[in-house]
């Protein structure tokens, strides 16, 4: 298993994998299948090529043999110490092969050369296999809790890594 940076040119690859997650595990996500496919390609080409260039945000691919395992992105935050964790998603046929993990690392690698010293991220209350791996990931709940959104049921949590924890055991 490669995880590398999306490139500019590789904004299918984002738009793909982001419109199954939606789709088909709509109610892990705050964000809704039915919003995200109706944007036009170049919102996709946008956030792919300032991802590629790194600066702000960054989008990584995890592939075995040029299949996509899964996908994760990140973002800067107005607090410089921090970057946010996002879309974190893993093929059902990928999962417990440590894919995950290895894109939580690839974020908050980015996150240290960025100079900051947390990760974060929301969690849908309802996504019990997604809070049980970001807690042996080393995320820990802050007690935050916020409405998942607009016309949307439930609640997600606000939980939070030093990148020193989420990078303790690569070498």
């Amino acid at each position: 298993m490669d995880v590398r940076r999306i490139r500019a040119d590789e904004w299918r690859v984002w738009r793909d994998a982001r419109l199954r997650m939606l789709r088909e595990e709509a109610a892990y996500f705050s964000t809704r299948y039915e919003d995200v496919v109706r944007e036009p390609e170049t919102v996709w080409q946008t956030w792919t090529a300032e991802a590629a260039e790194g600066v702000d945000k960054v989008l990584f691919v995890a592939e075995d043999g040029g299949a996509t395992l899964g996908v994760v992105g990140g973002f800067r935050r107005l607090d410089p110490t921090e970057v946010q964790l996002v879309s974190l998603w893993v093929d059902p046929t990928a999962r417990g092969r440590g894919v995950a993990r290895s894109l939580i690392q690839a974020v908050a690698a980015w996150a240290r050369d960025r100079g900051a010293m947390n990760v974060v991220l929301f969690v849908q209350e309802a996504n019990a296999p997604g809070r049980a791996l970001y807690l042996r990931a080393g995320f820990r709940a802050t007690g935050a809790r916020e409405p998942v959104g607009p016309g949307r049921p439930g609640f997600k949590l606000v939980v939070s890594a030093t990148v020193d924890e989420l990078l303790a055991d690569v070498s």
